[in-house]
């Protein structure tokens, strides 16, 4: 198998300079959630619907000023390298580029699902064994405002509504962006004023229903037919009559991990209260999704986290200390953050660890990009 078999060639290509309403309007019709941001072939940067969901700006700003730094695949690397890009990233399209760097096609957690399943891969593992577990959810009468601030909280990019223990709808992050920028660029109060009322709406008039979900029992196999017939990254998946997980793309390719020694770079040293298995599993949730995240903006090659009591509260609660050690290519990346409760530390620490990173690989992507506009 060759990269190029399972590349394929974006319908929506962007330049630095291009305008982000147009850009977003073919997205919209095309139906392509990722969009390379291309200089003289090299890919400079990606957008993404989450780049778009962390703010509005206004539909004349240029794409590069919104777009996150990129990973890509090089051309001739085996599957195995493939698929454990996907893995570690969470990505949901990845460049295909040459010795060279430049743009040759983009592999997408689709083409991989449909490889696994024309060369037979994936088996009989059950749904409920790899989905993502607890689910993220909200009633019907939450906000906008509050959903957006869930997935961008929590590195997803959807989340089912919920009434009465009862599935009601899902919305994704492409659902709340395509509502922001539909409004009509007029005077600039209007617009905030637009603005305001789609974030305090109700999700009930943003969700899509009825929803396509899938069975604890069902295999992985059936899955990603499912997830490619349908044309859609993930569905809730149901044990009796309740929402038990949510199942994507990236979960089924969780299901090869023996097979392809798929590994996340996490080295947690924690304090002994926090190895309880609940509080655990939540703290190796958050991680695996942030590290993605950053796998997504560069190849992470360490990460590591610890935790540390620093107080006691007169009422018993602990006061814990995040440290975060993140080594890239770029070089090593430290952050510590302290609060009552030790999972937002790990976000607060591991968030300004992103925007280092950010910062430092955007600032090499601009002197490439004044070198290339010499």
């Amino acid at each position: 198998m060759s990269t190029e078999e399972i590349a394929i060639e974006p319908k929506v290509i962007a330049n630095p300079d291009s305008r982000l309403g147009e850009i977003l309007a073919k997205m919209k019709e095309e139906n392509q959630w990722v969009v390379p941001v291309v200089l003289h072939k090299k890919v400079v940067g990606l957008l993404s619907y989450k780049d778009l969901l962390k703010r509005r700006v206004s539909p004349d700003s240029k794409v590069l000023s919104l777009s996150s730094p990129s990973i890509s695949i090089q051309e001739g690397e085996d599957f195995g390298k493939v698929i454990a890009k996907f893995y570690t990233t969470k990505a949901r399209a990845i460049p295909l580029v040459n010795k060279n760097k430049e743009l040759i096609g983009l592999i997408t957690r689709e083409t991989v699902l449909k490889y696994l399943l024309d060369t037979n891969q994936l088996g009989d593992n059950k749904a409920r064994e790899y989905m993502s577990s607890p689910v993220i959810s909200v009633g019907p009468e939450e906000s906008i405002a509050r959903v957006r601030w869930l997935m961008i909280r929590d590195n997803i990019s959807r989340i089912p509504i919920i009434d009465n223990k009862k599935l009601e709808g899902i919305i994704s992050s492409r659902d709340i962006v395509n509502a922001l920028y539909s409004i009509n660029e007029r005077k600039r109060s209007s617009i905030l004023t637009e603005e305001e009322r789609i974030m305090a709406m109700p999700v009930k008039e943003l969700m899509s229903s009825p929803v396509i979900s899938v069975n604890g029992s069902d295999n992985v196999k059936s899955v990603a037919q499912l997830l490619l017939k349908k044309g859609i990254s993930g569905a809730p998946v149901i044990e009796g009559d309740y929402v038990a997980g949510i199942i994507s793309g990236i979960d089924i390719i969780k299901s090869l991990e023996s097979k392809y020694n798929l590994t996340m770079p996490i080295e947690a040293k924690l304090t002994s209260d926090l190895k309880k298995e609940e509080i655990k599993a939540e703290i190796d949730a958050v991680l695996e999704r942030y590290l993605g995240k950053l796998q997504k903006i560069t190849d992470i090659i360490d990460f590591k986290v610890s935790f540390k009591e620093t107080a006691k509260s007169s009422e018993g609660k602990t006061l814990y200390k995040t440290t975060i050690t993140a080594s890239t290519k770029q070089g090593n990346f430290v952050a510590s953050e302290t609060d009552w409760d030790p999972i937002v530390a790990v976000k607060k620490a591991v968030e300004k660890i992103e925007n280092n990173i950010i910062k430092k690989v955007k600032k090499l992507e601009n002197k490439k990009v004044s070198k290339e506009e010499e």
